[in-house]
């Protein structure tokens, strides 16, 4: 027995991935090896690190000097990475051109007074310079010295800043974030002109080397949750991060809830709010999508452009997605639990259409519903994976097209495509947790078609729970509902005046609670 126990153990160690006869792997993002000081050996380990492909540019040059004597130098760099003028104008040429008084120390000082780049960086490990060069770095070497200089000299095309296609705004800002992180930076540099404002950059991935670069305001910031954010990302130990996404699975407390707890934006004045709230933000380069935390359920509900209108028209309009959130993922479920188990709900003028509606149709009815909350979902896919001309036009006469000719045929009721159409109107209003809706709706729908009125009932019960037990980075992700931060309802289903909201959100931890010190004296006039 003893024996087949061990068996089972050993099995489950091997599903689990920690079987003890695996040897662990190593990773190590940069090992170690010093220069030569002879440039022929380096020029020959540099081209067994990168190969001989054409974008690698071995620029081989001479530097003199005024006693006569001339020092072999070379710039190796990655053809399309950086600015080919910069290079002849800033480095090349002020070396050429000129020679130098004596020869360089150690640190290559005479060389590095004499170039004019925006960084330079003295560098003694030759595998270090090679991941650098792989990031649009210049490597400058000189015969007879065992050190190198890099040199920031970065010219690679980049996108032009415009608005996000997926948070647009009718009033407010016209700039995203784009895919390289030093425009990002510099665009929150614009909104946020303070020297609180930290940045602290780290690379993830040991063969994609991609930059992660972590943005909070040091004077506002909890420091315990930019701790554990900067701990979660260090345990990471993988062999590349291809997108943000990556981050947010690897690092978020409940990896297998369908709820989101790491927030995620593409606009600037977004981003520059949140920092303002304590938040710690998370650039990805490469990706133009940035990821923050804590993240709260109720932010799914809020949007930029609900603090550029008048309060009044803004709260409607929170109560509103409040409102679709519950149609959309409970009237389905609903319209199933009338028809099959609780008849009476169905006021009586209605009852004589419905039932006429459904002599013909040939399914029962939950195969109906769930049969047409799967074709729109296809088609809602459809429509975001084609092209844009052709996606829109399936989006709209594909739908319109499936829900007349399934009428039409007998196949699918009036009602049931009134019911889930309503559902997925009500869903385009909550675009954040839209896939979120989706699964929620047909998680409910079965339940109530199992149980009826009990199910739906149970299964609200068990998705409220599951809600209340989520955290974000440690932050509770139903605050301020639970636990109840009173004082931030003000900002939660309605929004108050701007005036009232002199307190920063006690949801969210922070260092300074206090946002507004002193207002004008308008004299209040209502």
């Amino acid at each position: 027995m003893r024996k087949r126990y061990s068996n089972i153990e050993k099995l489950i160690k091997q599903i689990k991935g920690k079987n003890t006869k695996d040897q662990p792997q190593k990773f190590s993002n940069v090992d170690w090896q010093p220069f030569s000081t002879n440039i022929n050996e380096n020029e020959k380990t540099l081209k067994q690190q990168l190969g001989t492909s054409k974008d690698i540019l071995f620029t081989k040059f001479t530097i003199n000097l005024q006693n006569g004597d001339a020092l072999n130098a070379m710039v190796v760099a990655i053809d399309g990475l950086i600015d080919e003028e910069a290079k002849r104008n800033n480095i090349l040429k002020p070396l050429i051109a000129h020679p130098l008084q004596e020869k360089p120390n150690d640190d290559l000082k005479q060389i590095r007074e004499r170039i004019s780049v925006k960084k330079v960086t003295v560098v003694d490990n030759l595998l270090k310079a090679v991941y650098q060069v792989l990031k649009a770095k210049a490597l400058l070497i000189v015969d007879g010295f065992n050190k190198g200089l890099l040199l920031s000299i970065e010219g690679y095309e980049v996108r032009s800043i415009e608005e996000p296609v997926t948070e647009q705004a009718v009033r407010g800002a016209r700039e995203g974030f784009i895919e390289s992180t030093g425009v990002n930076i510099s665009l929150l540099r614009r909104r946020i002109s303070h020297p609180s404002l930290r940045f602290e950059t780290m690379e993830i991935g040991k063969y994609s080397q991609t930059g992660i670069t972590m943005a909070y305001l040091k004077d506002i910031v909890d420091p315990d949750l930019v701790q554990r954010v900067k701990e979660r990302l260090n345990e990471i130990k993988v062999d590349s991060i291809d997108s943000s996404g990556d981050i947010e699975q690897l690092i978020e407390d409940h990896p297998y809830s369908i709820f989101p707890t790491i927030g995620n934006t593409e606009r600037t004045d977004k981003a520059a709010a949140l920092l303002m709230e304590g938040r710690v933000l998370l650039l990805i380069d490469g990706n133009p999508v940035s990821l923050y935390v804590p993240n709260l359920f109720l932010e799914s509900f809020q949007n930029v452009e609900d603090y550029n209108s008048r309060p009044y028209y803004s709260s409607f309009i929170r109560i509103m997605r409040f409102f679709a959130f519950i149609v959309s993922i409970s009237l389905p479920a609903l319209y199933i639990t009338a028809l099959n188990f609780n008849k009476a709900l169905i006021p009586s003028d209605m009852i004589v259409p419905i039932i006429q509606a459904r002599e013909t149709v040939p399914f029962p009815l939950a195969m109906e519903v769930i049969m047409m909350i799967l074709m729109f979902e296809v088609v809602r896919e459809a429509g975001v994976r084609l092209p844009k001309q052709i996606g829109s036009a399936l989006s709209i006469v594909g739908a319109l097209i499936l829900g007349d000719v399934s009428v039409s045929a007998g196949l699918v009721g009036a009602p049931t495509i009134v019911v889930v159409s309503i559902s997925y109107i009500a869903a385009f209003v909550i675009t954040p947790i839209a896939d979120v809706t989706a699964l929620v709706r047909i998680g409910l729908f079965i339940a109530s078609s199992v149980f009826g009125s009990y199910g739906l009932c149970i299964a609200s019960l068990a998705l409220l729970t599951h809600m209340v037990s989520l955290t974000s980075l440690g932050v509770p992700y139903m605050a301020p509902f639970s636990p109840s931060h009173f004082k931030d309802w003000k900002d939660g289903l309605i929004r108050l005046p701007t005036k009232l909201l002199k307190q920063r959100p006690k949801s969210i931890p922070n260092g300074r609670s206090r946002r507004i010190k002193s207002l004008p004296d308008t004299g209040d006039k209502r």
